[in-house]
């Protein structure tokens, strides 16, 4: 008897083994199709693993962050709430929700679900980073700059977050401090490109151009693609009366980036000197199109017939 009943425990811990083996071989097929960007094929898999009871919340979290990446942010939402049901103390599900909610743009939802993640888990560095990127969305940098200071203080490496903090005290015109927070983040990260591009504008922003020009120039290196720097350069040049190579950076910028509303007006200001109006018109109406400010005021105050006279 005692050898019936042991064989009957053998034969239930292999079948449990080879039940949990299949759910988490589905789990890593959702992983893996999910690494090479196959959001249709990782959402399959992980659909079957979340057939298998008992329903896991870190299943339904992967599954959540399938759906967002494909842009079914409600799918998402979904996903993450049915995670907090079978887990409520999960973070993780708490702040992926709050990505959800800030791609459909409903911030206070997103604020709200970052709030509870740092309620749970008072040292979630992310949580606070996405807090602070949730809060300059609403033009509230004071408490931005409070939580990106957080997330600093919890991980005093994390590169974006001291890039992101430069951004709000440059744009609060503090460029010393952005400076100092773009150059920690190069500190930390020698190939971050944006960095670079950002401090260079800083460092346009305080007249020292020569600075600015080598920052561009290393982002340019360090990311081809990157448009913005191409136009930050070319502003420089056109500051400089260099028009040729302003051209050259701001026909790059375009090139990558045709949606780049201040290239088309940079582009559209430097045909304006070389006094090639009828090129200059369309780059500023292109910018206007694209609510560049600066281009709609030009055609407010001097009118399509004035550029182009």
């Amino acid at each position: 008897m005692k050898r019936f009943v042991l064989a009957l425990v053998i034969l239930a811990v292999l079948a449990l083994g080879s039940y949990l083996g299949y759910r988490y071989s589905l789990c890593a097929r959702g992983d893996a199709h999910f690494s090479k960007g196959e959001y249709d094929e990782a959402i399959q898999a992980y659909t079957r693993a979340l057939a298998l009871p008992p329903k896991l919340a870190k299943v339904c979290i992967r599954r959540g962050l399938a759906y967002r990446e494909k842009g079914e942010y409600d799918l998402a939402i979904l996903d993450y709430a049915k995670a907090i049901k079978l887990d409520p103390n999960n973070a993780e599900a708490y702040k992926d929700r709050g990505v959800a909610h800030g791609k459909k743009e409903e911030y206070d939802r997103e604020i709200e679900d970052y709030n509870k993640a740092i309620e749970i888990d008072p040292r979630y560095a992310v949580a606070f980073f996405n807090r602070a990127i949730a809060q300059g969305r609403k033009n509230d940098y004071d408490q931005a700059v409070e939580d990106y200071n957080k997330a600093i203080e919890i991980d005093p490496t994390y590169t974006k977050a001291y890039n992101n903090r430069g951004l709000l005290h440059s744009h609060a015109q503090r460029y010393e401090q952005a400076i100092q927070d773009y150059t920690r983040a190069i500190e930390l990260d020698p190939n971050y490109a944006r960095a670079y591009n950002n401090r260079g504008m800083a460092y346009s922003s305080r007249q020292d151009d020569d600075r600015a020009i080598q920052d561009f120039e290393k982002a340019i290196e360090l990311d081809p693609k990157l448009a913005e720097a191409y136009n930050n350069r070319g502003h420089i040049y056109l500051n400089r009366g260099q028009n040729d190579r302003a051209l050259v950076d701001f026909d790059k910028a375009i090139e990558l980036a045709p949606n780049l509303g201040a290239a088309y007006y940079n582009r559209g200001l430097t045909y304006l000197q070389d006094g090639e109006q009828e090129q200059a018109l369309p780059d500023i109406l292109n910018a206007c199109g694209m609510g560049h400010k600066s281009a709609c005021d030009l055609i407010s105050t001097l009118g399509t017939s004035s550029i182009t006279r």
